[in-house]
């Protein structure tokens, strides 16, 4: 709103209205404009029968520039509002604006009725009359149902992405690891590519598409409970890749020993994974939620509720199923028995499986330990052969 004459309003406490005229230089806040070229006074608003239950409405009227407007009839306007009310004071600091956007007043036509309650206008904006005298009242009722514009792409394709990258990549990266460690150990290699590789570009493309939609409104950054944890959500996202990186390279070097699969490092993984996933979610049933305030098209459609309502008990039933895998893995590191090799038990053995009987029976010899121990490198894990010892 750089070099903008701007009229004010916000209501008191004490039910009356203050009225500030100020003007707008760069992003710096609006200073009060001693002599402005027009003086705007504060007015009724219309009482109609379609004004909204609970709503906040304030007018007021300023002359019209007959010259300007014998020019082009079609007076381009812009309104913003904020979620803080300053002082009663028309001098008072006012904070950044919440929302923010255009609008176009033609004063060559006719007024168009104000649609009742469900009704759809064909256009976006309600036009007033001309005016009668030297000054006219400014109200509109702005309804979106034109053609998409940048913001309402933006908001899309930011939405998309991240609930992709949140809601499908990222748990299938967890399941992966929950649902294969035991059968494979190629499955840190699907676990990184899904979490990082292929995650990452998608979740910072969308990430970023959310500023650039909320600086294409005009509005106001890390204002909403959906923008402050969409920042905090993306620090969580990029320490976790930290953490399972940083476990990796020290499980590859050797550092970590043999007896102890699961140092604090790990668990704490672990956690941040599943928290990070609870975050998600949240996330993005607020996004949907903010989709008919950032664009003023209505609510979304009741199936991307729904799949998210369904998404939520898919998910962690799936995570949960996996957990009955614990013990199998528990079983493998402690016998230091690689998926896949040779001392390998497959999930189908049924009787054979060492997990169907007690440490008792184990004991009494039903089963052979393995001899084998592993050296773990960074690309394989190498049988060392060793001898076995007289009884």
């Amino acid at each position: 709103m750089d070099q903008s004459h701007m009229v004010m309003l916000w209501p008191n406490e004490d039910g009356t209205v203050t009225l500030s005229q100020r003007y707008g230089e760069e992003h710096h806040e609006p200073q009060v404009f001693p002599n402005p070229p027009r003086i705007a006074t504060v007015v009724d608003p219309v009482v109609t029968s379609w004004q909204l239950p609970n709503s906040t409405r304030m007018a007021f009227k300023i002359p019209a520039n007959k010259t300007a407007l014998a020019e082009n009839p079609v007076e381009r306007l812009i309104w913003a509002y904020s979620m803080s009310r300053p002082e009663a004071d028309p001098f008072a600091d006012v904070l950044g604006h919440y929302r923010a956007g255009r609008i176009k007043v033609n004063f060559s036509k006719e007024a168009i009725p104000p649609p009742s309650f469900g009704e759809q206008p064909n256009g976006n904006i309600h036009q007033l009359p001309p005016p009668s005298d030297d000054s006219a009242t400014f109200e509109s009722t702005i309804v979106h149902t034109s053609p998409w514009g940048n913001h309402e792409k933006l908001i899309t394709a930011h939405g998309i992405l991240l609930a992709f990258g949140f809601l499908v990549l990222l748990p299938a990266g967890s399941l992966i690891a929950r649902w294969t460690r035991t059968v494979t150990p190629k499955w840190f290699k699907a676990h990184s590519i899904v979490n990082m590789s292929i995650a990452m570009p998608i979740i910072l493309i969308g990430w970023l598409l959310g500023p650039m939609a909320v600086a294409e409104h005009q509005a106001g950054h890390l204002i909403t409970t959906h923008q402050i944890c969409g920042v905090f959500i993306l620090m969580l996202y990029l320490l976790q890749v930290w953490l399972g990186r940083y476990i990796h390279r020290r499980k590859a070097e050797g550092f970590v020993p043999v007896n102890r699969p699961h140092p604090p490092s790990n668990i704490l993984h672990v956690c941040l994974g599943l928290s990070m996933m609870g975050f998600a979610f949240f996330q993005v049933r607020s996004g949907l939620d903010e989709w008919e305030y950032a664009t003023g098209r209505g609510p979304l459609h009741a199936w991307c509720h729904d799949l998210w309502l369904a998404w939520t008990v898919i998910v962690p039933l799936a995570y949960i199923a996996g957990l009955a895998l614990v013990p199998r893995q528990f079983y493998q590191e402690r016998q230091r028995i690689m998926p896949g090799g040779i001392n390998y038990i497959a999930l189908n053995d049924g009787a054979d499986s060492p997990l169907l009987f007690d440490r008792d029976r184990e004991a009494a010899g039903i089963y052979e330990e393995s001899a084998g121990e592993f050296r773990n490198t960074r690309l394989s894990m190498d049988q060392v052969k060793t001898t076995e010892t007289e009884k």
